[in-house]
C-alpha cells in the first residue's frame, strides 16, 4: 500500500475501490432478500473477477507481490473443491450436465474478487480503504433503514418474507466485516492494518449504528449472533463491562416498550422467535431430507442440482429444499463421508495461506471463528467465499504495509554502510 495519498489514488483508485466493494458484496445484486437488486450485476462482476485474475496471472513477473502468487494458490484451491468436485459428483448421481453443475456452484467464484480488490487496495492509502469499506458499508445501512421506512422502493418480482415486509438484506456480510472492523479499532485505538492511531469513539459509532441496522432493519439472526460472537471473541474481557453498561441503557426500553414503536420497531416478531425457537420451518425440513438422502445412498457424495436443469432438486425432495440455508449440513449432502475430509484439510489449508501471508492473525482469527459458529445457519466455504477473500487482502494489505516499512527502516546510502563498516 501506498503511504501517502496520491492524486492517483484519489481521483481514481479510490472510486474505484467504492465501486468493487459495492460489487463484492452485491448491494445491488439481485437475491430473494434484496428490493433493489439488479438481475444481471452479480454475474457480470463474476466474469469481471475471473478475466481480471487471468490478466493478473498472465502479467505476472518475478517482481509480482507474494501475496498475489498466495491467494491464487487460494482460488485455485477453493474452485477445485467446491466447483469442481461437486460437478462430478451430481453428474454421476443425478447425470446432471457439468455445464449446469458450473452454473449451480458460481458463487464459489466470488474467491477470484481477491484480484480487483487487492489490485485496487494496495494503490491506496490504508486510510483511504477504511474510508471505502466505512463510506460503502453505511451506505447499505441508509439504504436498508430507507427501505425499512418506505423510502426505498421495492424492485423484487417475488418476496421471500411476507411475515416482515420491512426486512432487507443489503449487503448484510459487508456491514459484519466492517463492524468487525470497527471495534478492532476501538479496541486497539489503531488501525488493524498499519498501526495508526484512530479515534476510538467515532469508530465505536460507527460499530453501534453497524449493529443496530443488522438488528432492527436487515434481521437476520444469525448475522447477529455472528457480530456478538466476534466481540466476544475479540475484546474478550470488555466484553463483561461494557455488557452491564448496555443493560443499563437498554433498561427504559424494557420497562416502556412504547417508545420502540414510535420509532416502528416491533418487538412482537422477536418475541415470538424467541418462542418458537431460532429454526424455521424450512431449515428442519431440509436437513432431516439430508440426513434421509445420505441414509439411502450410504453417506456417498451427490452434488448439488441447479433449478435451471429439470427443476434441480424439486422432484427428489420439494420445493422447500435449499442447500443454501443449512450451511454445514448441506456440504454432508453435497460431499457425504468426504465432508470428513474436505472441511479440515480446506481448514487447514487456509490457514497455511493466511500464516503465509502474515504472521499475525489477530484479527483474521476472531473473525473465522465467528463464522464457524454460525455454520449450521449459513454456508461458509462454499456460499460465503466473498468474506473469506475479503479477509485474506486485508491480511495481504496489512502485510504489505508491514514489508515496505521493513524496507524504508532497512535502507542506507552507500556512504553510510561504509562508515558502519
Amino acid at each position: 500500500m501506498i503511504s501517502r495519498p496520491t492524486f492517483a489514488s484519489r481521483f481514481i483508485f479510490f472510486p474505484a475501490l467504492l465501486v468493487v466493494l459495492m460489487l463484492h458484496f452485491s448491494l445491488f445484486g439481485e437475491s430473494t432478500h434484496n428490493p433493489i437488486g439488479i438481475r444481471p450485476l452479480n454475474e457480470a462482476y463474476l466474469s469481471l473477477c475471473i478475466g481480471f485474475a487471468i490478466l493478473l496471472m498472465l502479467a505476472a513477473t518475478e517482481e509480482t507481490s507474494r501475496e498475489f502468487r498466495v491467494l491464487m494458490y487460494y482460488a485455485v484451491f477453493t474452485c477445485a473443491v467446491f466447483i469442481v468436485l461437486p460437478m462430478i459428483f451430481s453428474y454421476f448421481t443425478y447425470g446432471q450436465p457439468f455445464v449446469y453443475g458450473f452454473i449451480e456452484e458460481r458463487r464459489v467464484l466470488y474467491c477470484l474478487g481477491f484480484a480487483p480488490l487487492l489490485y485496487v487496495g494496495k494503490r491506496v492509502t490504508p486510510l483511504q480503504f477504511e474510508r471505502a469499506l466505512i463510506y460503502v458499508a453505511l451506505l447499505a445501512a441508509v439504504l436498508s433503514w430507507g427501505f425499512k421506512f418506505g423510502m426505498v422502493p421495492d424492485w423484487r418480482d417475488e418476496v421471500a418474507s411476507w411475515d416482515r415486509p420491512d426486512r432487507s438484506s443489503i449487503g448484510p456480510y459487508l456491514m459484519c466485516l466492517t463492524f468487525f472492523y470497527c471495534v478492532a479499532i476501538w479496541d486497539k485505538g489503531a488501525s488493524p492494518i498499519d498501526g495508526s492511531p484512530r479515534s476510538k469513539n467515532l469508530y465505536l459509532l460507527f460499530a453501534a449504528i453497524l449493529l443496530l441496522t443488522l438488528v432492527f432493519a436487515t434481521q437476520t439472526r444469525q448475522l447477529i449472533a455472528l457480530c456478538l460472537v466476534f466481540a466476544v471473541f475479540y475484546l474478550r474481557a470488555k466484553v463483561l463491562m461494557w455488557g452491564v453498561m448496555l443493560a443499563v441503557l437498554l433498561a427504559p426500553l424494557y420497562i416502556y416498550p412504547e417508545l420502540l414503536q414510535i420509532v416502528g420497531i416491533d418487538l412482537g416478531f422477536y418475541d415470538e422467535q424467541f418462542e418458537s425457537g431460532v429454526e424455521d420451518g424450512v431449515r428442519p425440513y431440509t436437513i432431516a431430507s439430508i440426513f434421509m438422502h445420505l441414509d439411502q445412498v450410504n453417506w456417498l457424495p451427490s452434488g448439488s442440482l441447479s433449478l435451471m436443469w429439470q427443476g434441480g432438486f424439486v422432484p427428489y425432495f420439494g420445493e422447500h429444499f435449499f442447500l443454501t440455508d443449512v450451511g454445514i449440513f448441506g456440504l454432508l449432502f453435497k460431499y457425504g463421508f468426504l465432508t470428513f475430509l474436505i472441511v479440515p484439510i480446506t481448514l487447514f489449508f487456509y490457514r497455511k495461506i493466511a500464516k503465509a501471508i502474515d504472521d499475525d492473525m489477530s484479527f483474521i482469527y476472531p473473525a473465522v471463528l465467528a463464522l464457524i459458529c454460525i455454520w449450521p445457519l449459513a454456508g461458509l466455504l462454499a456460499y460465503n467465499q466473498a468474506t473469506i477473500a475479503f479477509l485474506l487482502v486485508m491480511h495481504s494489505l496489512k502485510a504489505q504495509h508491514q514489508r515496505s516499512k521493513e524496507q524504508v527502516y532497512e535502507y542506507r546510502s552507500y556512504p553510510k554502510l561504509q562508515g558502519s563498516y
